[in-house]
């Protein structure tokens, strides 16, 4: 609360400050597909031109089935005017994620580009987003390079792999991220964080389980601050 009272006095003077402020996205719901629960995270984050969305399979306890893989997300801008036009210029892994090529081998560090595309199919879930697979026609599944758009190069939830083969997982669709993914937008110029709507967690590829997520009401009004400032300042 003490830093939002900051932005606001800090807009209030006309003082120029970064209009970076991170929104976070949450939420939890059945996915179909697996038959059971599945929830998730999407940080974003605009700098400039460029908008980073940070992903993260936060099911608890994790489950055995890849088709609760966390393979995409969906979002708007609303307000936009003329409608935005984003590339997705990176995949990445995060801070400390692991790419796992089997159940009891990983890399912590592998270029992934590709393995996600931004190319919408004929029944989009929004006007922007990436996924590492068609989702049922919410992703152009041909565009992606990298895997057979499935659930490969989607993010399972923590402590899926440890290492050991006797662990149990129900798929053979390997490369799975444990931790977060990163993708990064270009297109966004003049947008805020504040601004961001209707945003989705896809989970699995059969297109049943999608879940709609909430922006974390303190991240929220940051962004909104933040938004402030910008509008402020080009007056």
């Amino acid at each position: 609360m003490n830093t939002i009272r900051l932005l606001v006095a800090a807009a209030s003077a006309g003082v120029v400050m970064s209009s970076q402020a991170a929104v976070l996205f949450t939420g939890t719901g059945f996915n179909p597909e697996a038959a059971t629960t599945a929830s998730g995270s999407a940080l974003f984050q605009i700098s400039g031109n460029l908008l980073t969305v940070t992903l993260n399979n936060t099911t608890s306890p994790r489950t055995t089935a890849q088709g609760n893989a966390l393979t995409g997300v969906a979002f708007d801008f609303k307000n936009a005017v003329p409608v935005p036009v984003l590339s997705l210029v990176s995949t990445a892994l995060g801070s400390g994620a692991q790419l796992w090529s089997s159940k009891t081998s990983f890399v912590t560090s592998a270029n992934i580009n590709s393995s996600w595309t931004n190319v919408l199919g004929s029944s989009p879930l929004a006007n922007f987003g990436a996924a590492s697979t068609g989702f049922a026609g919410a992703f152009n599944g041909g565009s992606i390079g990298l895997g057979n758009a499935s659930p490969n190069y989607g993010i399972v939830a923590p402590g899926t792999f440890t290492g050991s083969n006797s662990v149990a997982f129900g798929g053979s669709q390997f490369p799975f991220v444990q931790g977060a993914l990163v993708l990064t937008f270009s297109g966004v110029a003049g947008l805020t964080e504040a601004q961001i709507t209707n945003v989705k967690l896809m989970f699995g590829t059969d297109g049943t389980g999608a879940i709609t997520l909430i922006p974390s009401t303190g991240s929220l009004a940051l962004a909104g601050a933040a938004g402030l400032l910008v509008a402020r300042r080009r007056r």
